[in-house]
């Protein structure tokens, strides 16, 4: 081989050749490994795979990303089923990502040659690229103040939702703890029908490391990032100031809860007390700010949902129409809703083109068939009951409601409605709207709330195509006033500090980690917070009610397993055998929260033969249960 050719391989295979010396060194390196999963769950897939659809170059930019994070989360998965959840497992993948790259180069070619790529980055759209990293700096800055931030007094994990937080770090640290395929952490004995996939996509980056909480909060930001790369792509097409528009409204907007912000300030309020969504009142929509950052199953859901969406404006192109439906399927077991939210998007499309239909419109169906295994066998709950539960009881003061919450992008959308086109958008927007309204497809009905939360993709994408030629100084006043309510969300959540865990509890909690077996099960209190699970990534009996009920478990079992702890912690020997027996209980964790709702607890486990205590600091106990001692 003489240079000219080794030369032309090298430009060729650069990146391969990179991405498998990183594979590879991630073997030995867990800071090498955090990177390398950085950039194998959130490029090579997407960068891989571009060339097979017909995309525009601000299309790819969300593609690559949302597109990586799909497959490697799937690949992952399936190989863990066959091999074991491992690091090795996840770099194996890694290194077939890198082999499945490689192979399309060797097929079609490099297109970033090292010559190239100065001037490809040359070309990105400066003005937008500000854009992205400005949001992504200001989410960024916004969780890490309020996801695992540390104080004098312990780990914070706080906003107006500040319940959810714990619930998907038990769900990455079990998973990184043995628990897979993994059961309902905080409620033992159940297969984990919540879709999950997002959190085990933390799973895998973390895994490759070690045990690295303030993970979490990064990747929530990136994702961010994604979903305003996805807005943009959807209203690129109308121009670009519709294109920022999107992104900007998309991210930021909301209706007009922010009154309540300026109402509180100039009583004298504090920023604490100023809360954006009145649970049941009028402004009872949380905004979507305060969806991206605290509802993780949306930080895919939302950007997929988006990519459907403008893949379906082109109907007769069967490449994005077989791609929407991959998107489609592969999103089922990231979030549910969004995969019924993109089915709702494609009928409205086919019957915006009834009177052409053409049978290959149905391409989009195949690929979606890949939900089915967890559809099938496991996945996500799905119910479904005609009723207006839902509008009964939190649509307050219709339709003032939807105006209150919805604001000026509401407006601006139906204005559009008097415009020619645009009916994929517009007829998504009104069946999700409508949905909520007369049928229920949550456990818990307030979730119901979320098609909302999609609904608002299609608004702020026709805000944006309504202004897409208007003058600056118009869009800029609309934009602000569209905003204010998110100024709302960021202040709330910066200004309040509501405790995960105090040092002690977070002492104990890594202590069960270094010294427990992985998937053992602990008695605590049926609460929010348990450190045992989650910094010690161990399962437990029960938990926060709405955890639970929320993912379809019946309200009735629910309430046999809260009495059953009651009667553990206060109860008699015999009640506290037969919880340990009914649910294969190792240890037993009393805090703070089980000393205050069962306060002769300690002396009723320290009088069982059978029960050892093997902690106790800082006021936390843990009692390790002796089986072999037990009454037979």
């Amino acid at each position: 081989m003489n240079g000219t050719t080794g030369s032309a391989l090298l430009q060729k295979y650069w990146i391969s050749i990179v991405l498998f010396v990183l594979a590879a060194v991630s073997f030995a390196s867990g800071v090498v490994a955090l990177a390398a999963a950085f950039i194998f769950t959130f490029i090579v897939p997407g960068l891989a795979f571009y060339r097979f659809f017909p995309l525009q170059n601000y299309e790819r930019w969300a593609f690559i990303p949302l597109f990586s994070v799909l497959v490697s989360v799937e690949l992952v998965y399936w190989a863990a089923l066959a091999v074991g959840y491992s690091t090795t497992t996840i770099l194996g993948c890694f290194i077939a990502l890198a082999a499945i790259y490689t192979l399309v180069v060797f097929r079609k070619g490099q297109e970033f040659k090292p010559q190239q790529l100065k001037a490809a980055i040359g070309r990105i759209n400066k003005p937008a690229a500000v854009l992205f990293a400005a949001i992504f700096v200001i989410s960024l800055a916004v969780l890490l103040r309020t996801v695992w931030y540390t104080t004098s007094d312990g780990i914070v994990l706080t906003g107006v939702n500040w319940q959810d937080g714990p619930f998907h770090y038990e769900i990455v640290e079990s998973i990184n703890c043995g628990n897979f395929p993994p059961q309902t952490p905080n409620y033992v004995g159940t297969p984990l029908s919540y879709h999950y996939f997002v959190d085990f996509h933390t799973a895998i980056v973390e895994k490759v490391y070690g045990y690295l909480p303030t993970l979490l909060p990064v990747l929530n930001a990136c994702l961010i990032g994604v979903f305003a790369l996805a807005m943009y792509a959807l209203a690129r097409p109308y121009g670009k100031q519709a294109g920022f528009i999107a992104a900007i409204v998309g991210v930021f907007g909301w209706g007009f809860s922010y009154i309540g912000l300026f109402q509180n300030l100039l009583s004298g309020g504090s920023l604490s007390n100023a809360t954006y969504m009145q649970y049941g009142g009028l402004f009872g929509l949380p905004p979507i700010y305060d969806n991206l950052l605290n509802q993780r199953p949306v930080l895919i859901g939302l950007p997929v949902f988006i990519m459907v969406l403008a893949l379906l404006r082109s109907m007769d192109d069967k490449k994005r129409l077989l791609l929407a439906g991959l998107f489609t399927g592969l999103v089922y077991q990231f979030n549910n809703v969004a995969f019924f939210c993109c089915g709702v998007a494609f009928g409205i499309c086919l019957l915006v083109n009834l009177k052409k239909f053409k049978k290959e419109y149905l391409y989009f169906l195949l690929p979606a068939t890949s939900a089915l295994p967890f559809i099938l066998f496991g996945g996500g709950t799905f119910n479904f009951s005609l009723g207006m539960q839902w509008a009964q009881e939190f649509v307050k003061y219709p339709p003032l409601y939807y105006f209150a919450n919805l604001g000026v992008p509401l407006l601006l959308a139906l204005l559009c409605f008097v415009k020619k086109g645009n009916w994929h958008l517009k007829g998504t927007l009104i069946a999700l709207l409508l949905v909520p309204h007369f049928f229920v497809f949550t456990p818990n009905v307030w979730d119901m709330y979320k098609f909302f939360t999609f609904a608002w993709i299609p608004i702020a994408a026709l805000m944006a195509i309504y202004l897409a030629r208007s003058r600056r100084v118009l869009v800029a006043v609309l934009i602000v006033l569209s905003v204010l309510t998110s100024v709302s969300v960021i202040s709330y959540n910066v200004s309040t500090s509501y405790l995960g865990a105090t040092w002690s509890e977070y002492d104990v909690g890594m202590w069960v980690r270094e010294n427990t077996p992985e998937a053992s099960v602990f008695l605590t209190s049926y609460s929010i917070h348990a450190p045992t699970s989650l910094a010690g990534g161990r399962l437990r009996v029960s938990s926060y009610i709405n955890w639970p009920y929320g993912h379809g478990e019946p309200l009735g079992e629910i309430f046999e397993r809260q009495t059953a702890i009651d009667n553990a912690y206060n109860g008699t020997e015999n009640q506290l055998e037969s919880l340990v027996r009914t649910y294969n209980v190792s240890y037993v964790y009393v805090g703070g929260e089980e000393q205050s709702n069962y306060p002769n607890c300690l002396e009723h486990f320290d009088g069982v033969d059978w029960l050892t205590q093997v902690y106790s600091q800082g006021g936390q106990y843990v009692y390790k249960v002796k089986w072999a001692e037990m009454p037979s």
